[in-house]
């Protein structure tokens, strides 16, 4: 008489925990490398909605001699600049500010990351008339 041993065919429990063990590992690794790569994202678009806003105070400048009337930290929208904040539409991840001063022959424009930390050095960055920026760009990068 032969006896006929069936097998039940699946994954043990050990070998399921290490399938587990291993896409836990791999997430620990991933995941932070995409947030980091999102954030850096963020801020090159935030500089360059910076040097947009600075292009457009170049052309007024051009047609008027002056970047504007002094004005301490305003939303650029108020006085009919574009862009605002950082990404143009949907939600906002950096908010704009212009500071034009000197009767109109200076201007600092500001990005300040919503919901940012401040001891982050790329959460807040600055653009003046000058092309001096802060934090360096190789910083952000």
């Amino acid at each position: 008489m032969k006896q006929s041993l069936s097998r039940a065919r699946g994954f043990t429990l050990i070998e399921l925990m290490i399938a587990v063990v291993i896409v836990g590992i791999l997430a620990a690794i991933a995941i932070p490398s995409y947030l980091r790569y999102v954030e850096r994202a963020q801020t090159r678009d935030a500089q360059a909605a910076m040097q947009s806003l600075a292009l457009a105070l170049e052309r007024h400048y051009s047609q008027t001699y002056s970047y504007g009337s002094d004005a301490d930290s305003v939303v650029p929208s108020s006085v009919d600049l574009s862009p605002s904040q950082s990404p143009e539409s949907g939600p906002a991840k950096y908010q704009l500010t212009l500071d034009i001063e000197s009767s109109g022959q200076r201007y600092t424009i500001t990005g300040k990351r919503v919901n940012g930390d401040a001891d982050e050095p790329c959460d807040s960055l600055t653009l003046d008339s000058q092309g001096n920026r802060s934090p360096a760009p190789d910083i952000c990068s």
